[in-house]
């Protein structure tokens, strides 16, 4: 059963290092944890929800939304044994970008609000940033102190749409550009080799399409000295991209696919 609980007893349960799956008071985002590892899978644009005031001043559709949004990518890891999801849409507040850039007043060449955003709403907003992140580094210590021996490694996983490219695109784009492959190399290579055996009819390719330039790889890695986070980017073959309907024998395939990548990570410590 999934509780609702304040941050100040999700961070207590983190410390005392006990299971647990909550949604925080303010439902800003989703936390799983069926046994600590050294790992998080996170899908921070999983999320679609708007305050009703502000959906009120929003001036897309739901469906414009989702067509930026990663919708079903919770689904890709729910199998996981730590799993972070964001709760709110992007269009609320986007936690791959920094603070000072996390609101939009157009984002992709449309104005997303009617009215401008007041101060106090974009406050508000940012407010439920922090909260992911305070929970996220928290837990990141957590796990750091728990498994000194070995890295943490977070499976940062998104979805893209593919239709407005003019080329051939990968079906799994891992973005490593602010990676430092010196360090990390070894464990890139292995994850790349690992989808293109499990994914074995995709193309998984390398810094493609996107380039791992996400606020939410370099905040994390700023900050957590021995964390490595794999930017990936599923195009969006599991939905019809322009109206979100789901394929749900993709969605299921990905998932079971990904978890057989993602355990062998976490088995072979490198």
């Amino acid at each position: 059963m999934v509780a609702e609980l304040k941050i100040e007893a999700i961070l207590d349960l983190i410390d005392r290092r006990e299971p647990f799956e909550a949604i925080d008071n303010f439902r800003c985002f989703h936390l799983k944890i069926e046994r600590y590892a050294p790992m998080i899978a996170a899908a921070i644009h999983d999320g679609h929800y708007l305050p009703e005031s502000l959906s009120d001043q929003c001036a897309l559709s739901d469906t414009e939304r989702l067509y930026e949004e990663d919708p079903y990518t919770k689904s890709f890891i729910q199998g996981c044994p730590i799993v972070f999801s964001g709760l709110d849409s992007r269009y609320y507040y986007d936690l791959n970008r920094i603070p000072s850039e996390a609101i939009y007043d157009t984002a992709w060449g449309k104005s997303v609000w009617t009215i401008p955003l007041s101060d106090e709403q974009k406050a508000g907003a940012l407010q439920r940033y922090k909260r992911c992140y305070t929970v996220i580094h928290h837990l990141m210590d957590s796990l750091e102190q728990q498994f000194s021996n070995r890295p943490l490694i977070v499976f940062d996983i998104h979805s893209y749409n593919y239709k407005r490219w003019e080329r051939e695109v990968p079906e799994i784009n891992v973005g490593t550009s602010q990676v430092n492959h010196k360090i990390w190399g070894a464990y890139i290579e292995r994850y790349l080799n690992l989808l293109a055996h499990s994914f074995d009819t995709f193309w998984v390719a390398e810094n493609n399409t996107f380039f791992g330039k996400g606020a939410f790889l370099q905040q994390l890695m700023n900050q957590h000295a021995n964390c490595l986070v794999l930017a990936t980017e599923f195009k969006k073959y599991f939905c019809d991209e322009l109206t979100a309907e789901v394929y749900p024998e993709k969605v299921e395939e990905t998932a079971h696919k990904l978890q057989t990548v993602i355990d062998k990570m976490l088995l072979s410590g490198l």
